[in-house]
């Protein structure tokens, strides 16, 4: 779609090519026919030559500059310390795994905190879910025979007040379990 749009874009970097000299005698010349009938072209040529003409030229504008002997010998000892195995330093326990954390934890330390949040909600949930029944039964003592005692007398009481519901009277069976006759279910209307 973008060719469509400025169909000169593939034409840009045989353009550069051509400014610095990097091209062959055959693109060379359909580069520059292209010139002759682009004017935007011509304008991003001119551009990319006024960049590329001093480069290209450097060593004869600019002057030859050569480092000083202190220049040169800092470079040799620096080149030299560097070839030189550095000694394998021994690691304690503590600050290996400090430098182990630091490599594992650090770059998502966002992730981890997130992570540690949600598993924050999820104990406090757990801790205030707990069914504390338990732990109360647990921790009462056996009840005395004392209060065994009062809790018969008090459940013999209540039967004799109450009636016995656990068993369905024979009338009430009946009614209950009797089908009506069919005549007795619906109205007949006689016309």
């Amino acid at each position: 779609m973008k060719r469509f749009l400025n169909p000169c874009r593939r034409h840009h970097q045989n353009l550069s090519l051509l400014a610095a000299g990097a091209l062959s005698e055959r693109e060379e010349n359909q580069v520059q026919d292209h010139l002759r009938e682009c004017s935007p072209c011509r304008l991003y040529f001119q551009e990319i030559k006024t960049v590329t003409d001093p480069l290209a030229n450097w060593a004869e504008t600019l002057p030859q500059f050569q480092p000083s002997e202190s220049a040169r010998a800092s470079w040799a000892k620096v080149i030299r310390a560097a070839g030189r195995p550095e000694p394998v330093r021994r690691l304690a326990p503590a600050v290996a795994f400090r430098d182990w954390a630091h490599e594992v934890f650090w770059p998502w330390r966002r992730v981890w905190a997130g992570v540690a949040a949600a598993w924050l909600v999820i104990l406090a949930g757990n801790v205030s879910l707990r069914d504390p029944a338990p732990a109360i039964t647990a921790k009462s003592a056996a009840p005395s025979q004392e209060a065994i005692a009062s809790f018969r007398d008090q459940q013999k009481m209540l039967a004799e007040l109450l009636p016995d519901h656990s068993a369905p009277r024979d009338a009430e069976r009946q009614k209950f379990f009797s089908p009506k006759p069919r005549t007795e279910r619906f109205r007949v209307f006689a016309v």
